[in-house]
């Protein structure tokens, strides 16, 4: 594995090729430039291939895939190597161990996986930690440092070091291999609540930290069965939708590395549809908070139309930010039915048809940096899971209610507790606006409650923090000054660097 500078000048890269990609407006320059981009994601595996395995879930149901081989592709290690590895991690020749074992395998962005036969006949996967990944990843979330600046390089509430620090605890989990196997367990345990689902048994001898040997699930990749039948894709989508389900609302605990190369399907004894889960390093267990805000906006919703304030507060359950939320508690209910819609519906629901990202985007209006900010880093995996489910759906293209899948699963319907009364002073700001434009484009355009005009400070990066001080401007003291004053709408400063604006103010 490439490490240090050397990965590093290859991630920069990764980052040319996905510009070039972005920039391809013919389509006989789109091809060319997807599959450098692949090649390179390919080629570095670790967090890079990561990411090249969300696109994956982009093409899901085409011909000609692009990014395909992000979720399977030929090992990167030799035959030979490959065998000689599994011995020394077995700390015995695997001939002793396997009556069969392929040298080539399939490669995956942490860990490879071969197929074997153990000496009692049992088929079994493989999976071998590559080499050096540990290495690697440590590189890339080092490279990934940006992180911790927030958006246009915001702090407080924006600060999105939380989204890299949630990033960096998964893939840590990801490479002990003790731990997937763990969580194989626990599965294999809970699966039996949802019919027509598999998943690999682990080999508990077999074990390491950096080698896992599990049964083998036979089938095919999921999107094969876009060609069955109406019946058959709808069971598959049932499966897929209960699993979500029970993961948010029953175990606590959900499958959160949703790519193609995880499932395949299969037909059972009886000739109904299997679906087999694969790999199982990627678990994300849910806070309490989620399945009670998620159930108490659902609550609401299905009653006669909630008021803003309810919805408010089961948003801010889930875990958002009220400071960020307050200001766009108007535009609410149209955004939790959009996003909610699927939920809502007692009758076949087309995930086809959803237009989610143009409804919302239509919803959110002006509020899109707002939304985006006030989120906790704890849902990350939980979004990367409902994208996947809302992908595979796509694909099978089977209608269904999710309405009594979700009562199946338990999900809580509290009603939201009581927000506590606004209380307001005439005459002040109700809001503190901040707005970053650099040349024509809007880089940041945030609003919060006026009262966090106290903690002024605490917003601005420290760059910008340094660049006040040279112009004789004390942040802190500007916060304390527009509260004394009683949060009078005022502009609290504006700075004038060229082609980039700063201006905060309050209205």
């Amino acid at each position: 594995m490439r490490t240090g500078l050397m990965r590093w000048w290859e991630l920069g890269r990764v980052a040319q090729a996905s510009k070039r990609l972005r920039r391809a407006s013919r389509p006989q320059d789109v091809e060319p430039a997807r599959h450098e981009l692949a090649e390179r994601l390919l080629g570095l595996r670790g967090l890079p291939q990561k990411v090249g395995q969300v696109l994956t879930l982009s093409e899901l149901g085409t011909d000609t895939p692009g990014f395909g081989s992000l979720a399977e592709a030929p090992s990167p290690l030799a035959p030979e190597a490959a065998l000689e590895e599994i011995s020394r991690r077995l700390g015995r020749p695997w001939r002793e161990v396997f009556a069969t074992l392929e040298g080539v395998g399939i490669t995956a962005s942490l860990g490879q996986v071969h197929r074997g036969v153990l000496r009692g006949g049992r088929a079994v996967a493989v999976k071998l930690r590559h080499p050096g990944i540990v290495d690697a990843v440590r590189d890339d979330l080092r490279a990934l440092g940006w992180l911790a600046a927030p958006l246009g390089g915001w702090r407080g509430k924006l600060d999105l070091s939380a989204y890299r620090r949630e990033l960096a605890e998964m893939l840590q989990r990801e490479l002990d291999y003790h731990l997937e196997a763990q969580a194989l367990r626990d599965a294999n345990a809970r699966l039996s609540e949802v019919p027509g689902v598999t998943s690999p048994v682990p080999v508990d001898a077999l074990v390491r930290e950096d080698l896992l040997v599990m049964s083998w699930v036979e089938g095919q990749p999921l999107a094969e069965a876009r060609r069955w039948s109406d019946a058959d894709r709808r069971a598959l989508a049932t499966t897929l939708v209960r699993l979500f389900l029970h993961g948010c609302f029953t175990w606590g605990v959900l499958h959160a590395d949703p790519h193609p190369g995880n499932y395949r399907v299969s037909r059972g004894p009886d000739g109904r549809p299997v679906l087999g889960v694969l790999d199982f390093g990627c678990v994300k267990p849910i806070q309490p908070e989620l399945p009670l805000g998620l159930g108490r906006l659902i609550a609401l919703l299905r009653g006669p139309a909630p008021e803003a304030d309810h919805l408010l507060s089961a948003w801010v359950t889930l875990g958002f930010a009220p400071e960020l939320l307050e200001p766009m508690a108007e535009a609410l209910p149209a955004i939790s039915q959009v996003l909610l819609e699927p939920f809502l519906q007692d009758r076949p629901f087309e995930v086809r048809s959803w237009r989610l990202g143009a409804r919302i985007s239509e919803a959110l209006g002006p509020h899109r940096w707002n939304f985006r900010a006030a989120g906790s880093a704890s849902h990350l995996y939980v979004l990367r899971a409902f994208h996947g489910l809302v992908r595979h759906l796509e694909v099978l293209d089977a209608p269904l209610a999710w309405g009594p899948l979700l009562d199946e699963a338990r999900a809580p319907s509290l009603p939201p507790p009581l927000p506590p009364p606004a209380s307001h002073l005439e005459g002040a700001a109700r809001y503190l606006r901040v707005r970053v434009t650099q040349g024509c484009l809007t880089r940041v355009a945030l609003t919060f409650r006026a009262d966090v005009t106290a903690h002024l400070e605490e917003l601005l990066p420290d760059d910008l923090a340094r660049r006040l001080a040279a112009r004789g401007l004390d942040p802190a003291a500007i916060g304390a000054a527009a509260v004394a004053s009683g949060l009078r709408p005022s502009e609290l400063f504006h700075l004038d660097e060229g082609d980039r604006q700063v201006r905060v103010w309050l209205e």
